[in-house]
């Protein structure tokens, strides 16, 4: 059990939050997509999938996914689904250090709320 909470643990306090970073950071560079026709349009997709980045979340996607599926062969996905919300708060705080994202004070106390309920569910058996 100890090894599949571990691979949660990874899965939400690092590679998701890094890989969602990488994402937006890659996105950033492919400019701004104002509509559907542009979002499939072929040289938006090929930006989009040569870009480091997005190339570089995506494969944390990924390797987030083989951990997650290996916890959950062991794990209730009653404890690990809702533990997977301290990935919002992990990334907040990345997003607030390196992207210089705007954190209000309502968004703090939602991820204070977060981490309460976190706490709580990881207490229950």
């Amino acid at each position: 059990m100890y090894f599949a909470l571990t691979l949660v643990l990874i899965c939400v306090c690092l590679l998701i939050p890094i890989g969602q970073i990488m994402l937006k950071s890659g996105m950033s560079q492919v400019g701004e997509i104002t509509s559907v026709k542009q979002l499939f349009n072929p040289g938006t997709l090929f930006h989009m999938f040569t870009n480091p980045y997005v190339l570089g979340g995506i494969s944390l996607s990924v390797i987030t996914l083989i951990l997650w599926l290996g916890a959950m062969s062991t794990l209730n996905i009653s404890l690990t689904y809702p533990l997977g919300s301290l990935s919002y708060v992990v990334l907040t705080i990345i997003a607030l250090i390196f992207l210089k994202e705007d954190i209000t004070l309502v968004r703090w106390i939602g991820i204070f709320v977060v981490v309460i309920g976190c706490f709580l569910i990881s207490r229950t058996g």
